[in-house]
């Protein structure tokens, strides 16, 4: 028997355990790699258009605090957008000026009143800002309520108190907006946004 055949077949068969015990590693991790990759990609895609969004709210804020009328803000809003936003087929921005009545002895006094709306867009949406009722808006330019001063429907409830003084305005806009992935990843069971929202008080 020759030392030196034996050798050489005991290094060619370790040879292919490896390349086989390689190919089976591969496989176990190529899908979890696979998945890591895909999900750095996409959340990352995600913060970039959050971050747009999330600039372009606060803009619409700073454009209707200094007294910008609502119509106006909007046209605004739709000639600075860029993508994800489109105004004219996945994206809606809401206005809301809230304020707290300073009228002594009417319904509203100290409370905090939605005051002027306006929303636009073809996205459907809600505002996330909570009132007693729809009440009653007049159209443009600026989008008042019919009486702020008497109508218990325009309270919005869900403000911190202290946050509007007595006779202060809260501006706030509101963007919702479609976000279409990048990669599958939901298809191995981790969901992934579709809308993007974000809002913004001056």
């Amino acid at each position: 028997c020759n030392p030196m055949t034996s050798t050489r077949v005991r290094l060619i068969e370790r040879l292919r355990c490896s390349s086989g015990q390689s190919i089976i590693e591969f496989a176990l991790i190529a899908p979890l790699a696979m998945v890591l990759v895909l999900g750095v990609v996409d959340v990352s895609y995600a913060l970039l258009d959050e971050q747009v969004v999330t600039r372009l709210t606060r803009e619409g804020s700073n454009l209707i605090s200094r007294d910008t009328t609502l119509a106006d803000a909007a046209t605004a809003m739709a000639n600075m957008s860029a993508r994800p936003v489109n105004f004219s087929s996945s994206s809606t921005v809401i206005f809301s000026v809230i304020k707290n009545v300073a009228t002594t002895g009417s319904s509203n006094f100290g409370k905090n009143v939605l005051y002027r709306r306006y929303k636009y867009g073809s996205l459907p949406a809600t505002s996330t800002l909570i009132t007693n009722g729809p009440g009653s808006f007049g159209g443009a330019p600026d989008y008042q309520a019919a009486n702020s001063d008497s109508d218990t429907s325009l309270q919005v409830t869900n403000l911190p108190a202290g946050l509007v003084t007595t006779g202060g305005m809260l501006y706030v806009t509101e963007i919702y907006t479609t976000h279409t992935p990048l990669t599958p990843l939901d298809k191995f069971g981790i969901p992934l946004p579709t809308t993007l929202y974000s809002i913004a008080y001056f």
